[in-house]
């Protein structure tokens, strides 16, 4: 039986080993959120998402082109278009070296999967992603995305996602579920959807403050007050 070789977590320095020291988190600091907005095309995804503007500034980051038509009714929003991974990755440090507090919004979160998906071919000259356990590497591009506004500690996130049919067993379950990478919906706080009623309320998926499910909110509500609610739970 081969034995496998554990590092501990040091590094070496003049052939030494040294501990490095490490920092325990505050717990009295109010982290900031990860928020999920999901919903079909027109049912008000960045509305809600620009609604946040009104008790801070806002980062958008428009990967569909069209968030212009909705921010221009928002006083306190900054809109930069992004066509691509690295165009992505640029305007999400260029905001985190160059703006203070505030919320950056990616608008749609659904594209982040595919942005990343085509940098990785790009990167690996390979036609397909292919088995399994390439697609980690995908992954890891994502998160890469979504950990360098969370732990800026500087920013709220809030992402819009498109949504697409839920299959169990290459079966359709009937259900409608975000369109997003597998991995997001942990590192997300609140998840919100929209429904597909006549009154199109907003559905609360999941609230990390508390593990109670709210009634569903109505459509004209916003986000601040979504928040607000919810923390109170």
């Amino acid at each position: 039986m081969q034995n496998l070789k554990i590092n501990n977590p040091i590094n070496r320095r003049n052939g030494k080993s040294v501990m490095e020291p490490i920092k325990y988190l505050d717990q009295e600091e109010k982290s900031k959120l990860v928020i999920l907005i999901s919903g079909r095309e027109g049912q008000g995804k960045t509305h809600l998402a620009s609604s946040i503007s009104e008790v801070e500034p806002v980062y958008l980051i428009d990967t569909e082109y069209r968030a212009s038509i909705v921010t221009r009714k928002f006083k306190n929003i900054k809109v930069v278009s992004a066509k691509n991974y690295l165009e992505l990755k640029n305007a999400v440090d260029y905001i985190i070296s160059n703006e203070s507090l505030g919320t950056i919004v990616i608008d749609s979160a659904s594209d982040l999967q595919t942005f990343a998906e085509i940098e990785y071919l790009n990167q690996t000259l390979k036609e397909k992603v292919g088995m399994p356990w390439n697609w980690s590497a995908v992954w890891k591009l994502c998160n890469e995305i979504i950990d360098a506004i969370k732990f800026s500690k500087k920013f709220n996130l809030v992402l819009t996602a498109r949504l697409k049919e839920e299959y169990m067993n290459d079966k359709p379950t009937g259900n409608l579920i975000p369109r997003i990478y597998s991995t997001l919906p942990y590192k997300a706080d609140i998840m919100l959807q929209f429904s597909n009623d006549p009154d199109t309320k907003l559905i609360v998926t999941k609230n990390g403050f508390s593990n109670q499910k709210s009634t569903p909110f109505n459509k004209a509500i916003r986000l601040p007050e979504i928040i607000s609610i919810l923390s109170k739970k």
